[in-house]
C-alpha cells in the first residue's frame, strides 16, 4: 500500500519554525497564527511517525531528525519554486516576440517550415522576420533591434556569439543544353565573359565571388540582377545564363533540366551562423528556432545538396 505523500504546506511551515526556533516568529513569518503552525508540525510528525524538535520550555531544538528534514525539506521547496518560475516563464513565452534577420537564401528556402513549426509550438507569441543582408544583420544586432541572426560568414567580434548551422559551396549551374554540363569540372578561365544570372549584384557572396575571380584574373561579360532564385532558374533552363549557386537550392528547385558542376581548383565556401549578441541569454523561443533550423539542416544534409551541417 501507497504510504500518503508528505504535505508540502507542512514541510513549508516546518522550515518556517526550524529556521526561526518559535512559533511566535515562525507564525509572524507565514502569516499565521501561533495555533496553527503548532497544529500544522504536530500533524507532520503523525504523518511521519516520528519526533522532529526537542522541547525545552519554550523553545524548540531540532533533533537529529529534524536537521535531516530540514535540509531535504529546503532543497525541495527551493525545487519546488524553480519548478513554479519556470511555468511562469512559459506562460511569458506564449506573449512574448522574438526578432530575426535572416540571408535571402535560408529565408526564401528553409524558413518557410520552420516557422510553421515554431508558431506552433509558440502558438501565441510572435516571431518577426526581416530578410537581410549580412552587413544590415550584423548592424541590427549590434545596435539591438533584433535578438538573433542567421548569416554566412559570422566575424570575429567580442560582443556576438555565433553558433555554426552548416557549410555550403557555391556551383556553376547550367541547362542540360549547355557546354558545362558536359564537364565534370568547370574551369574558372572558362566564365570568363560569361552572362551570370544573379539575386543580388550587392550581396556579401557576390561581392566576394567578384573579388576572388578578380584576383584571378576572370571577369563576367554582365552580371543580370534578377530578384527571385526561382527566376534565376527558368532563365537558366532556357539558355539565357549561368548562375553560382548551393546544391540545395537547386536540388529544392526540383528541375531534371538544371545541371550542378563544381569549379576546378576554385571553391567558394559559404558558412551559415545563427548569431546572437553574447551579453544576451537566450531565451526558450529563441533556443526553439534555433533547435529548429539545426534540424531542418540535418534533414537536407545529404551529398546531393551538398550542405554541410558544422
Amino acid at each position: 500500500m501507497m504510504k500518503e505523500p508528505i504535505d508540502s504546506r507542512q514541510l513549508l511551515v516546518f522550515s518556517a519554525l526550524a529556521q526561526k526556533g518559535s512559533l511566535r516568529a515562525a507564525a509572524g513569518e507565514l502569516h499565521l497564527t501561533s495555533s496553527a503552525i503548532s497544529h500544522s508540525v504536530h500533524n507532520l510528525e503523525e504523518n511521519l511517525g516520528i519526533k522532529l524538535f526537542d522541547r525545552s520550555g519554550k523553545h524548540l531544538v531540532l533533533n537529529e531528525l529534524g536537521h535531516y528534514l530540514l535540509k531535504e525539506t529546503n532543497q525541495l521547496l527551493a525545487h519546488m519554486a524553480q519548478i513554479r518560475t519556470r511555468l511562469s516563464e512559459n506562460q511569458l513565452y506564449d506573449q512574448a516576440s522574438l526578432r530575426v534577420a535572416v540571408g535571402y537564401n535560408f529565408v526564401t528556402h528553409l524558413l518557410p517550415e520552420i516557422v510553421r513549426d515554431w508558431n506552433q509550438a509558440f502558438p501565441q507569441a510572435v516571431l518577426n522576420v526581416r530578410a537581410a543582408e549580412r552587413e544590415t544583420c550584423l548592424g541590427l544586432l549590434r545596435a539591438k533591434e533584433i535578438d538573433a541572426a542567421i548569416l554566412v560568414d559570422a566575424p570575429e567580434d567580442e560582443s556576438l556569439a555565433a553558433q555554426p548551422l552548416f557549410e555550403d559551396e557555391l556551383k556553376v549551374i547550367t541547362g542540360r543544353s549547355h557546354p558545362f554540363a558536359q564537364l565534370e569540372t568547370v574551369p574558372l578561365r572558362s566564365l570568363q565573359d560569361k552572362e551570370l544570372l544573379v539575386s543580388r549584384l550587392q550581396s556579401y557572396t557576390m561581392r566576394s565571388v567578384l573579388s576572388e575571380m578578380q584576383r584571378q584574373g576572370v571577369s563576367f561579360k554582365t552580371c543580370i540582377e534578377v530578384g527571385s532564385t526561382e527566376a534565376i532558374l527558368e532563365m537558366i533552363k532556357v539558355g539565357m545564363g549561368i548562375a553560382l549557386q548551393p546544391d540545395w537550392v537547386a536540388a529544392r528547385a526540383g528541375n531534371p533540366d538544371l545541371v550542378s558542376r563544381p569549379i576546378k581548383n576554385t571553391r567558394f565556401v559559404r558558412r551559415w551562423s545563427y548569431v546572437r549578441p553574447k551579453q544576451a541569454a537566450p531565451t526558450q523561443p529563441d533556443r526553439t528556432l534555433f533547435d529548429l533550423c539545426r534540424s531542418a539542416c540535418e534533414r537536407l544534409s545529404t551529398s546531393r545538396t551538398g550542405m554541410k551541417v558544422c
